[in-house]
């Protein structure tokens, strides 16, 4: 059923949650904003998805609510080495740069995965570092890995995914840094996760 919402709300809706939670809803995904939205009103016990917006625009967003907005306002769309491209370059000219200027200075590296998802992307920069990195556990690695939404992250911490999260990646990926469970899903190894 189409969520019927005036362009007007859907405007303030729009500039609220930039200015409250970072997320940007220009006026060609207004139809994708609804949809969230009332899922979002269902979640929180307002039937009313109107009544609901406004309640929101009221005052600050509270913790719980930009939990629960967030679990319905992000794209979860991610797999295991999804941006070949980027982390070609990463592979390749970035990290190798940075790990000759830390090798000599204490072999340590923070990374930040801004916008991680359910964690493959800092996963799988944690298996690029293993991969170019001889003396692996002699470093001090940390990849900070963030996320607006609590629910993905919770599953990032888990570091347990489907086939899905494979696909178009090599096999060698799940079996070298994966143990199979009898669900069938796959549990990232802990020095990986650690």
């Amino acid at each position: 059923m189409p969520i019927s919402l005036s362009d007007s709300l859907l405007s303030q809706l729009s500039d609220f949650l930039a200015s409250q939670m970072g997320l940007h809803f220009p006026r060609q995904r207004w139809r994708d904003l609804a949809r969230g939205v009332a899922a979002a009103s269902s979640e929180s016990g307002y039937p009313d998805v109107e009544t609901f917006i406004r309640w929101l625009l009221a005052a600050p967003l509270t913790r719980t609510q930009i939990e629960v907005l967030a679990s319905h306002l992000t794209v979860g769309e991610t797999y295991f080495f999804r941006e070949k491209g980027s982390l070609a370059v990463l592979e390749r000219q970035i990290l190798p740069e940075l790990l000759r200027a830390r090798a000599q200075t204490g072999k340590q590296l923070r990374i930040w995965s801004a916008g991680c998802c359910t964690g493959e992307e800092p996963y799988s920069i944690a298996m690029l570092l293993d991969r170019l990195i001889p003396d692996f556990e002699e470093w001090n690695l940390t990849i900070l890995a963030t996320d607006i939404n609590p629910r993905f992250l919770r599953k990032a911490a888990q570091g347990v995914y489907g086939a899905w999260s494979f696909r178009d990646t090599p096999a060698w990926l799940s079996e070298r840094y994966f143990t199979r469970r009898q669900d069938g899903r796959f549990e990232i190894q802990p020095r990986i996760r650690r």
